[in-house]
C-alpha cells in the first residue's frame, strides 16, 4: 500500500540529518586520528599516490601494463595494512576511518536504484505510525509494574487463576523478548480489568525498544478513523500505516458497532496482516460464545487461528 508523502518527505529529511551526523563524525574521526598519528599524514598522501598511479595505468597502453599495476596494487594494498596497523596499535578499530553509514544499503540517500530504499519506507511507516499512537489516551505499561498478587490462588471453579496468569505472563515476555516481526499472533479473552492492555502495552513498550513499528489502538477509535478517511471527513491514510507496522495491537474487540462495512474493513486488516505473516496482537472482554455470536465466520476463522490466552481472574481495577 502507498505510504503518504508526507511522511516520506519528513523520513528523507530525518535521513539527509543523519547524513550529515555522520560525516561530521567522519571529519572529527580523521582529524583525532592525525593529531594522535601524525605519521598517518604521509601514509594518506602514499595511498593516494598509489591509488592513482594504478588508475593511470588501467587507462594506459604501455609495454608489461599488467606487471606494472599488479606492483602499484600492491603497494597500495601495503599501505593500506600500515595504515590498518597504526590505528590498532593505538587503540582504534582497524575501519575507524571508514564512511560512516546507517544504512549500507543506500548510503543514506534513502533510494536505490530510483526505488526508495526499506530504510525509508521503515521511517516512514514508524513517523505515520507515531502520530496514530497519538491518538490513543492510554498510558505506558511494563512487565516489570505487572502484579500477579493481585490474582486469587483460588476461585469457584477449583482452578488457579494466578498460575494461568503466570503463564499468559510468560508468553508474554517471550513474544516480546523474542520479536522478530512474523510471529503468530495473540488472541486475548477475558472480561475487564484482568491485564489484557496492560500487558498489550507492555509487549509494544518492549518492542518499540528493539526499534520495531508498532501500532496500538482501539478497534472502534480505529475504524472510525478509517471511515473518516475514506469518506474524506479526515486526512490521512491509516490503513496503509497499520497494513506496513511491524506490530498491530487491536484493543477492546467487539465494543464498535457492527455492520457489513465495519466487518468487512475488520476482516480485511486481520486477515491482511494473517495472510503476510504480521504479527497481530488482539485484545476482547467477550466470551468465545459472545464472539461467535457478533462475528461471521470468515473473521472467527481468522481470531481462532491465533494463540488463545484466557484471562482469568477478578477486576482488578477495584482492588488497585
Amino acid at each position: 500500500m502507498p505510504i503518504s508523502k508526507d511522511y516520506i518527505i519528513k523520513a528523507r529529511e530525518e535521513i539527509e540529518k543523519i547524513h550529515s551526523e555522520n560525516q561530521l563524525l567522519e571529519v572529527r574521526r580523521h582529524a583525532e586520528i592525525l593529531q594522535k598519528i601524525p605519521r598517518f599524514i604521509n601514509l594518506e598522501i602514499k595511498l593516494a599516490e598509489t591509488t592513482s598511479s594504478v588508475v593511470s595505468l588501467i587507462a594506459a597502453n604501455s609495454p608489461n601494463v599488467k606487471e606494472k599495476i599488479k606492483a602499484a596494487s600492491e603497494e597500495n594494498l601495503a599501505v593500506q595494512r600500515e595504515m590498518e596497523r597504526l590505528l590498532t596499535e593505538n587503540g582504534y578499530d582497524k575501519n575507524y576511518l571508514d564512511q560512516i553509514y546507517t544504512c549500507t544499503k543506500c548510503g543514506d540517500t534513502g533510494t536505490v536504484n530510483g526505488e526508495w530504499c526499506e530504510c525509508l519506507k521503515k521511517r516512514a511507516n514508524k513517523l505515520a505510525a507515531d502520530e496514530l499512537n497519538k491518538r490513543s489516551p492510554l498510558k505506558p505499561c511494563t512487565f516489570e509494574s505487572f502484579n500477579l498478587s493481585l490474582y486469587p490462588e483460588h476461585s469457584k471453579n477449583n482452578d488457579n487463576p494466578r498460575e494461568e496468569m503466570n503463564k499468559i505472563f510468560r508468553i508474554c515476555v517471550d513474544f516480546a523478548d523474542n520479536f522478530k516481526g512474523n510471529e503468530k499472533g495473540l488472541l486475548m479473552i477475558g472480561g475487564t480489568g484482568l491485564g489484557k492492555t496492560h500487558l498489550s502495552l507492555a509487549i509494544a513498550a518492549r518492542v518499540i525498544e528493539k526499534e520495531f513499528c508498532v501500532v496500538y489502538n482501539s478497534v472502534p477509535e480505529l475504524l472510525r478513523t478509517i471511515d473518516n478517511e475514506q469518506f474524506g471527513r479526515s486526512t490521512g491514510d491509516t490503513l496503509s500505516v497499520i497494513s506496513a507496522c511491524d506490530l498491530l495491537i487491536l484493543d477492546d474487540l467487539g465494543a464498535e458497532n457492527t455492520n457489513e462495512r465495519t466487518s468487512s474493513l475488520l476482516y480485511e486488516i486481520i486477515n491482511g496482516r494473517i495472510c503476510r505473516a504480521l504479527p497481530l496482537i488482539v485484545s476482547t472482554n467477550l466470551s468465545p460464545a459472545e464472539l461467535q455470536n457478533k462475528y461471521n465466520d470468515r473473521i472467527l476463522s481468522r481470531l481462532f487461528s491465533m494463540n488463545i490466552l484466557g484471562f482469568k481472574g477478578d477486576d482488578n481495577r477495584f482492588k488497585l
